[in-house]
């Protein structure tokens, strides 16, 4: 999802929506933060890992997001 995607959908909620992530095993949580960051990827990796990985400070190909933490 980039930006103006989510953008769009957000401004389409009642201000007063909670906003929540997928929880560790099941479930939901809170969103307790937000940040830019930068990654790699998407990589080829199993099913229980994320597609995206930190990355080296030497590497040219990193991709900006914004990542909600739970």
């Amino acid at each position: 999802m980039k930006a103006k995607e989510l953008i769009e959908l957000l401004q389409k909620l009642d201000p007063e929506t909670l906003i929540i992530v997928d929880g560790y095993e099941g479930d939901y949580d809170d969103v307790v933060a937000a940040e830019r960051i930068e990654v790699c990827g998407p990589f080829e990796t199993p099913w229980y890992y994320g597609s995206y990985q930190d990355c080296p400070e030497d590497e040219l190909l990193k991709i900006k997001a914004f990542l909600l933490r739970r």
